[in-house]
């Protein structure tokens, strides 16, 4: 193996670390602050891409649009998830593992319905992968990292120097005793 081939490997699998570290971060942050263990959230990703890739057939928008529009046109879909959770009654952990499990099914199931099996590709320009490709990953790849690092970091900054990270640590920790300090704990999550 070359130098060049093995220090393509390593920033792919940085680059593949980075975005897989930010779904666990997603997940993870979803449970502490809910109780809930969601088992349809890599069909939620996968409905992103998949809002994204038809918006852009659909109206020919840039790679770099899709994914703040797909994340928008996700929020009707989280807000429902929300409603959902927010009756499920104790156990919450087991109860919401049933309830997300056939949330699974049901948008695998739109999802095959609506756009089959197969998988697509967002077309990208060459201009977009110039600095992608020096690097010896593909713009799409390097987009995802770039996601990935920028969240991580966002939250290292967030939950240890706000008072809103400060606030979703109390409450992720014991809800009730967040509320009697004075912290909207619906606003934050709910427990």
């Amino acid at each position: 193996m070359s130098l060049t081939t093995l220090g393509q490997t390593v920033v792919a699998g940085l680059a593949n670390g980075a975005f897989y570290a930010f779904l666990a971060l997603s997940f993870s942050v979803i449970f502490a602050l809910t109780r809930a263990l969601n088992l349809a959230h890599g069909e939620l990703v996968v409905l992103g891409g998949y809002l994204g890739y038809s918006a852009g057939r659909a109206f020919g928008l840039p790679p770099a649009l899709l994914i703040p529009l797909a994340a928008v046109a996700l929020v009707p879909v989280g807000l429902l998830w929300r409603a959902l959770l927010a009756r499920v009654r104790e156990p919450v952990e087991l109860n919401s593992l049933v309830l997300t499990f056939g949330l699974s099914l049901t948008v695998q199931n739109v999802l095959l319905v609506t756009w089959s099996a197969d998988y697509r590709l967002i077309p990208i320009s060459a201009d977009a992968g110039i600095v992608a490709l020096a690097l010896g990953l593909s713009p799409a790849r390097a987009g995802a990292a770039a996601v990935g690092i920028v969240t991580i970091v966002g939250l290292q900054l967030l939950l240890p120097r706000t008072r809103r990270g400060a606030a979703l640590r109390a409450t992720s920790r014991d809800a009730e005793t967040a509320a009697l300090l004075g912290i909207n704990t619906d606003r934050v999550g709910w427990a």
